[in-house]
């Protein structure tokens, strides 16, 4: 049996655990929680709170002892976040030590308030300090953190010391039970989980195509006044939406309007859910060649679905007839079906056939225009299915049921993904020992994740030409490490002026307003939704201790409910997890007795004094200004968009990743026809395309994926300008408008590296030399764009060379990929327009531009889907 595997293509042990990991990923999950992650979280949150107060009561400790070890099991809960259970067990065995120091002194110099504020200064500074070491840093120093406020809130007697450190050992105890135990989820687990809510997604995003597509038939064709289609997800993530519904169309608009909104939505959830996918690969899989191959086909997936959304939304294009309509409802039945099974049921093997036919011009022709790329975008989308089945070795051998022509598909996948896995073998060994190893590679610089685990400064990361992270006080962690020193010492002084026994509430409110923030305007908003979270729950607090007063049982049943519902929340609303940790405060003074009304608006009174000191810090000390946060990542998103941009023209030249001087012998790739100089442009540009030296290897998928990381962060930053009390409109729609047009050139960009990657080895391409001129174009203007931010007085007078008008694209050899051909020249003449129109709101001229308004329109037209 095991030679029958390895004949097949592989090893043994290998193929079983791709099969292994593709039996897993069964069942659809909640779209909501992708991979169940928050729930888990708050579970796991719950149980380790749960389970420390029943084994403490066992023992009869008194009440205080109990709550010190309830919240020490919290803390070191939320406070390990690495992947690798591995690595959780190390920091978690490192936590204890650090917080039975940290609790020991808060608790014997809490008689002593001088020198206890001393130290709880010294030690946010040094909690804050070490969050440079990566997410084991940060853990380290929120427990000790956490650990001292413990000591300072419970107010334990020094004589009780030894029943703190027996519920410290329950706590951690408790908790590593739960974490390797009860609640063990391993990254290979969370991957299948992920995959599940994908799959559920990537189902309703199909359901809001069919819904689109009825509502088309029903209502008619847009009109005018819908305005251009604009990149799937634009207006579903707080970028400006189609015009307003005319009168007649009811508050919620027409029903196409209502379908289009909810498409919009569908596929930015996709688009999230694919790039979790792509931040668990590498720790979740059997090697790194199924990593790669997985990311690819999810990729590929993802931008399939998203050009098959905005072929919907495009209203320029002619109607479709209801054929459209029933091929999306029989897709999304199939996607609903278990589509990574070994065997494919019969019913969906006979629709998956018809659909992979849509990838041939043949059967395309005689069928009406309005329909022929909605099909041909659903064969893509079922091709790409059937390539990550093939990937996860759910498809190996042939299917009794697959058509000649579905076989044929298969087989070219497979020989693909063994052509990929032998280079992939080869670059491997040509890296340093250092990086083949997951600490090695962890170590070079990671990715921002996206669910809750990491923050913003979880780990020190070098950008790609190798320049570390500014040092000494410029450094991030050392900036926020004096900002929230100097900010809560100034809360313990407003907050002991208020209240000499509820001050801490005060330093808390400072140390959480600089978690995950980088700027003055996110720590006002984050501020300000702390605040009201607090007055909300200081009142719903207020009740629920006049009903459970007394009530023991009920209290604590309470309390975990309060826990459970802070931490589901937390990645998505620190309001709620405010409004929740407030109730629960409530109803642990009832449980101490020190229950009063007049407590819960000192709350509200020392959340603010919190809230005022960590703004003052933030703009007194190392100020870091909206602006230039925002200047600084917007510089990023431009590099990181020519990155991705670069090598993908690059691969489409017909040169292999890492190669610079053209394709290897021996090998066909995508080849652009030699470029002429300011062909048919006329821009009077050099039509050369940059080419990355072969030195410097780049990983596509890797860099639409920091592509979209640099956005992510820059629409974080930007949320103080847009929110809707921000009083500055007219920038709040600046940041709008620039932010929608940065979503539509990463829009395309993926599309760009889907198709330079998944092009086969037998496809040649022979753009027109405008394509080249056009790329070429693209880079200088994107150069020239993050110059303009980086040196805004001295680069006014340097200008954008003006796109184009059209791009065509010529095909030889095989003219069935001419589709993948006017791809490559829509999503390039695309991006041209989308730098052109960033002028404006950039500030830069464009060569040859009448006025501002010509700019404006090329920004309409480039967010065309």
């Amino acid at each position: 049996m095991i030679s029958s595997a390895a004949d097949a293509g592989g090893p043994g042990p290998r193929r079983d655990a791709r099969r292994a990991l593709s039996r897993r990923v069964r069942l659809p999950l909640p779209a909501s929680d992708p991979g169940l992650l928050r729930l888990t979280a708050a579970l796991r949150t719950v149980l380790s709170v749960g389970l420390t107060l029943a084994v403490l009561a066992l023992l009869g400790v008194p009440l205080r002892i109990q709550v010190t070890g309830a919240m020490a099991a919290l803390i070191s809960t939320i406070a390990v976040s690495e992947t690798r259970l591995r690595d959780q067990a190390v920091t978690l065995a490192l936590g204890l030590p650090v917080a039975g120091a940290t609790v020991a002194a808060g608790t014997a110099l809490a008689p002593h308030r001088i020198a206890a504020d001393t130290v709880f200064v010294l030690v946010i500074f040094g909690a804050v300090y070490v969050r440079r070491f990566g997410l084991r840093g940060k853990a380290l120093g929120m427990i000790a953190f956490q650990m001292f406020f413990i000591a300072q809130f419970v107010q334990v007697e020094s004589a009780r010391l030894a029943q703190v450190g027996l519920a410290l050992l329950v706590a951690f105890g408790c908790g590593a039970l739960v974490r390797f135990g009860l609640l063990r989820v391993t990254p290979e687990q969370t991957l299948d989980l992920l995959m599940g809510s994908f799959r559920t997604r990537l189902r309703q995003a199909v359901g809001a195509m069919a819904a689109l597509a009825e509502a088309a038939e029903r209502d008619g064709p847009a009109g005018e006044s819908n305005g251009p289609a604009v990149y799937p997800g634009a207006a579903a993530s707080g970028k400006p939406a189609a015009p307003a519904t005319p009168a007649g169309g009811g508050p919620d608009g027409t029903g196409r309007e209502r379908a289009e909104r909810r498409l919009r939505q569908r596929i930015v959830r996709l688009h999230e859910g694919a790039l979790m996918i792509q931040d668990r690969l590498e720790d979740s899989t059997p090697d790194a060649s199924t990593a790669e191959a997985v990311q690819r086909r999810i990729a590929g997936m993802e931008v399939t679905a998203e050009r098959l959304a905005a072929v919907l939304l495009d209203g320029e294009r002619p109607p479709h007839t209801p054929l459209v309509t029933v091929r999306l409802r029989e897709l999304y039945e199939a996607v609903g079906r278990d589509w990574l099974q070994k065997r494919t049921p019969v019913g969906l093997a006979h629709v998956r056939d018809r659909l992979l036919g849509y990838r041939e011009n043949e059967n395309l022709t005689g069928l009406p225009t309005g329909d022929q790329e909605a099909l041909r975008a659903m064969g893509e989308l079922a091709f790409s299915v059937l390539g990550l089945r093939v990937a996860l070795g759910a498809a190996d051998g042939d299917d009794e049921n697959d058509s000649p022509r579905t076989r044929q598909y298969r087989e070219e996948l497979e020989t693909e993904e063994l052509s990929r896995r032998a280079e992939s073998g080869l670059r491997a060994e040509s890296r340093p020992d250092a990086e083949k190893t997951p600490e090695g590679r962890g170590a070079s610089g990671g990715t921002r994740r996206r669910d809750g685990d990491g923050g913003p400064e979880s780990e020190p990361q070098e950008e790609d030409g190798g320049t570390a992270e500014p040092g000494g006080l410029r450094r991030p962690s050392t900036r926020t490490a004096f900002q929230v020193t100097v900010g809560s010492a100034m809360a313990i002084v407003g907050g002991e002026l208020l209240s000499p026994q509820r001050w801490y509430w005060a330093v808390l409110t400072c140390w959480v307003v600089f978690l995950g923030t980088a700027s003055t305007g996110e720590i006002l908003v984050k501020g300000y939704r702390r605040l009201a979270g607090t007055a909300v729950g200081v009142v719903a607090g207020a009740g629920l201790t006049g009903l459970v007063a007394g009530h023991t049982g009920v209290s604590f049943a309470l309390i975990l409910f309060c826990v459970f519902a802070a931490f589901y929340f937390a990645p998505v609303s620190h309001t709620l997890t405010s409004f929740f940790m407030t109730a629960m405060l409530g109803l642990l003074f009832t449980l101490l007795n020190t229950y009063s009304r007049d407590i819960f608006v000192l709350r509200v009174e020392e959340t603010a004094i919190g809230v005022v000191c960590g703004l003052t810090a933030a703009l007194l000390v190392l100020p870091i200004r909206t602006a230039e946060h925002t200047d600084e990542l917007l510089r990023t998103v431009l590099e990181r968009l020519s990155d991705v941009t670069q090598e993908a023209v690059r691969r489409l030249s017909g040169e292999r990743p890492g190669v610079s001087g053209g394709a290897p012998p021996g090998t066909r790739g995508a080849t652009v026809a030699p470029p002429v100089p300011g062909a048919g442009d006329g821009s009077g540009a050099s039509a050369s395309v940059p080419s990355v030296p072969s030195a410097h290897t780049v990983d596509l998928l890797e860099a639409a994926r920091e592509l979209d990381d640099a956005l992510d962060g820059l629409r974080s930053a930007v949320q103080p300008l847009t929110h809707p009390v921000s009083p500055l409109r007219s920038r709040s729609q600046t940041a709008r408008y620039v932010v929608a047009l940065l979503d539509s050139a990463a829009y395309h960009a993926r599309g760009l590296a889907a198709v330079a990657e998944q092009l086969t080895g037998d496809s040649r391409i022979t753009p027109d030399p405008r394509v080249a001129a056009a790329a070429g174009r693209l880079t200088r203007n994107l150069r020239t764009l993050t110059r303009s931010l980086e040196e805004p007085e001295e680069q006014r007078d340097e200008a954008l060379l003006p796109g184009s008008d059209t791009l065509t694209i010529a095909v030889i050899d095989h003219p069935s990929r001419s589709p993948v051909g006017s791809r490559v020249a829509r999503h390039i003449h695309r991006l041209d327009e989308i730098v052109i129109g960033l002028a404006e709101p950039l500030g830069v001229r464009v060569e040859g531009a009448r006025g501002a308004g010509g700019a404006a329109g090329a920004a309409g037209e480039a967010a065309a889907g």
